[in-house]
């Protein structure tokens, strides 16, 4: 173990050279100093292909670690890296299994985002996209620990007779649409819900590919920070202050389905960030 302090880009670049030399570095930074780093990862792990595993601590909104450490910009700066693999998982199950996966089974550079924190209601471990729970009505899209604030919103709408579908996404870099894709053909709906800025979020991507691909449906919500920086505060306040908490979430798409049903124009123009 070697500890550089707040020496982030020397860091990476001491992993790189590691990495060029047949070891498997593992480069753990919090997510919001990453970002001082971001050369290092374009020009010494990226463009050299070389297989270095970055361990991007406090991913997403801290809490009470305050706004300059909240890790809302690595899914956009990291996705837009040509050849990063970016893999996010749900729980603490699937971060052991995701990081021995990153470390003996991938190859190039490879990030590994987790929260500050546990996550509780979510304990399963699937190392892939997949289907949490089926329904018709809507699709929604999540990752990460976001997974919980799904499953309590799919509850709250199960009550009232709306059944969600959950896709869950641990490969959220390369993006393979296929499964949201075949979910969309049947709910006429998507939600994707982020812990992240909306500038270069998944969601973005996601509706663009539906859109080059004819299937994107005409209802579509995307839910995420929008663009500010997030104040100091509690997970759920910061969540309710930005309107992507569980019963937020449950509320946007019980509106999606209220509008539609009274609406009298067209609907071609679904899409909104929210």
């Amino acid at each position: 173990t070697f500890d550089v302090g707040i020496a982030e880009g020397h860091a990476v670049t001491m992993s790189c050279g590691m990495a060029k030399q047949g070891m498997l570095p593992v480069v753990a930074i919090y997510s919001t100093f990453l970002q001082r780093a971001y050369d290092m990862v374009i020009h010494d792990a990226a463009l050299g292909g070389l297989h270095v595993v970055f361990a991007v601590d406090r991913a997403g909104l801290v809490g009470a670690d305050g706004e300059t450490h909240h890790g809302v910009f690595d899914v956009s700066f990291l996705r837009s890296v040509p050849g990063m693999t970016v893999l996010a998982p749900s729980s603490t199950k699937e971060l052991r299994k995701t990081l021995h996966h990153a470390v003996y089974e991938c190859t190039g550079p490879v990030a590994v985002r987790y929260p500050r924190g546990g996550n509780e209601l979510y304990t399963d471990c699937r190392l892939q996209d997949t289907v949490l729970r089926e329904g018709d009505a809507v699709t929604l899209v999540s990752y990460g620990p976001m997974i919980c604030e799904a499953l309590c919103a799919s509850d709250i709408l199960s009550q009232q007779g709306i059944e969600t579908e959950i896709i869950k996404l641990w490969q959220i870099s390369p993006l393979d649409s296929s499964l949201v894709e075949k979910s969309v053909r049947k709910t006429g709906r998507l939600v994707v819900l982020e812990e992240t800025v909306s500038n270069g979020c998944l969601g973005q991507e996601l509706v663009a590919d539906l859109a080059q691909r004819g299937t994107l449906p005409p209802s579509v919500r995307l839910m995420n920070l929008g663009e500010r920086f997030v104040p100091h505060g509690s997970l759920a306040q910061l969540h309710e202050r930005a309107g992507i908490d569980n019963r937020s979430v449950a509320g946007v798409i019980k509106e999606m389905i209220w509008s539609e049903k009274t609406e009298t124009g067209c609907p071609a123009c679904g899409v909104r960030t929210v």
